[in-house]
């Protein structure tokens, strides 16, 4: 047995149990205010909290009882961020009542959403009775019947995938703002550059006592984050009145990146299409009977959104993809700067790209290992990436376009050098041609698909 086995097992003996033990809420006009209770008795416990900013027009009218399902559905979500420190087999949920059904549906999201944490931690989540969710008897709470103001809340994080959906509702007619968690710098620049509305902003933190126990030896990793984001939208739509939360995953959330233990381990599950469909639906059954949640970008890949995303140019200097420096320059050197370069570079002038960037990353020699991983040469980064297929098609169509300016003789930068004499796939662009007139699978309401349809026929 592994020491990572041995150290799960003894924290699932340690901690057999992790309780969800209560929430509160509560409203002023200055913030509204949501804190939950966590524990892994004899020892542990996590009291998080999460701030709702006001806005002008103030709170939506929503009776207490229908925002406290929707406040205490946010702790189930909030509660995988804890339970991770100890794993325990069993998770009683003690702030309220969850049906069978309910219960099911979470015990799922937590096995494929948090896949990753189970592989970088070598845990066998295959086993019957891994882990059991559970909570006193009762009716569960029931979604607000009313219908919603007819208007949408775009989740913006200042990458290109949120960037581009703002800049195709900002020119349709639909009525919508923007709802950002923990805010970057880039984040409220893209959102000023779409609507005048002051936008709805969260905050959130951890609790200073899980990062105590990950220092400790307790064990830590990846929770499904855009599922949280999917609860916090079902909270917003009740207390600002909102009908619809709208994201930005692409269909290239759809690939893993590996296979562990016979299951397809995907950093990306809760952007999947899976995802969607399966939190669009329990948002309309159990928290807001007319609220919708679906993705302004599903039908597309990564290099569609690059090729789309070039006529938005206005975005250039205020966008970040980069995970390692949100609010500062990009750092040119991680799979989600190396993937988001190469799918833009074969529709952005090189000039353009380059100040995006700071410098051509297809000139830096350490790109070409990153680039191994992208390619499905190396097992794919756990990252929000384009699929190996279109990272190969995106290459394809690179190294066409700078041999179709370069001078007699010159030489391809370094990375496409690299890519057309080792990465399969690299000189062939019709793929990319296949790529780029694809389309996918999608939860768009009519009203939507269309603003995006017009958007596809000016690149057509």
């Amino acid at each position: 047995m592994s020491d990572g086995s041995n150290r799960l097992q003894d924290l699932r003996r340690r901690y057999p149990v992790f309780r969800y033990e209560r929430f509160e809420f509560e409203t002023s006009a200055s913030r509204a205010i949501a804190r939950f209770t966590f524990s892994a008795p004899p020892d542990i416990s996590f009291s998080p909290e999460v701030v709702f900013e006001p806005v002008p027009e103030g709170w939506h009218s929503v009776p207490s009882e229908f925002v406290d399902n929707a406040i205490f559905h946010l702790g189930l979500i909030e509660l995988f961020s804890y339970w991770k420190a100890t794993a325990s087999p069993s998770i009683e949920v003690l702030a309220g009542p969850i049906s069978t059904e309910q219960a099911a549906w979470w015990e799922d999201l937590l096995i494929h959403g948090m896949g990753e944490y189970f592989f970088r931690n070598d845990i066998d989540f295959t086993s019957p009775g891994f882990v059991r969710i559970s909570s006193p008897g009762g009716a569960p709470g029931s979604a607000y019947p009313v219908a919603m103001p007819a208007r949408s809340l775009l989740t913006i994080g200042g990458g290109r995938d949120s960037a581009l959906a703002a800049g195709l509702l900002r020119e349709s007619r639909e009525a919508f703002n923007c709802m950002m968690l923990n805010p970057s710098d880039a984040a409220m620049k893209v959102a000023a550059r779409v609507t005048s509305a002051q936008p709805v902003v969260i905050r959130r933190s951890i609790c200073p006592e899980l990062l105590s126990l990950n220092q400790r030896g307790f064990l830590n990793g990846h929770t499904p984050f855009s599922a949280y984001l999917g609860f916090l939208g079902a909270v917003c739509l009740l207390l600002y009145g909102y009908s619809n939360v709208i994201v930005a995953n692409e269909r290239s959330s759809d690939e893993g990146n590996t296979l562990y233990r016979g299951r397809d381990i995907n950093h990306q599950y809760s952007k999947s299409f899976r995802f969607e469909a399966l939190f669009d639906e329990y948002l309309r059954k159990y928290l807001v009977r007319s609220g919708r949640y679906f993705s302004m970008v599903r039908p597309l890949y990564e290099l569609q959104i690059g090729k789309l995303f070039a006529g938005f140019p206005e975005f250039f200097e205020v966008f970040k993809s980069c995970n390692r420096n949100r609010s500062a320059s990009w750092c040119g050197e991680c799979p989600k700067c190396v993937s988001v370069f190469i799918t833009m570079y074969p529709f952005v002038p090189r000039a353009a790209l380059v100040k995006v960037f700071g410098a051509d990353l297809f000139q830096r020699e350490t790109s070409i290992a990153i680039l191994r991983q992208l390619a499905g040469i190396e097992m794919k980064p756990f990252e929000c990436v384009g699929t190996a297929r279109e990272i190969r098609a995106a290459l394809a169509l690179s190294i066409n376009a700078v041999k179709a300016v370069r001078s007699p003789g010159e030489a391809l930068p370094p990375v496409l050098d690299y890519a057309e004499q080792h990465v399969p796939g690299a000189i062939d662009s019709s793929s990319a041609t296949e790529i780029l007139a694809s389309y996918g699978p999608h939860r768009l309401p009519p009203e939507f698909e269309r603003i995006l349809k017009s958007a596809l026929a000016t690149i057509a």
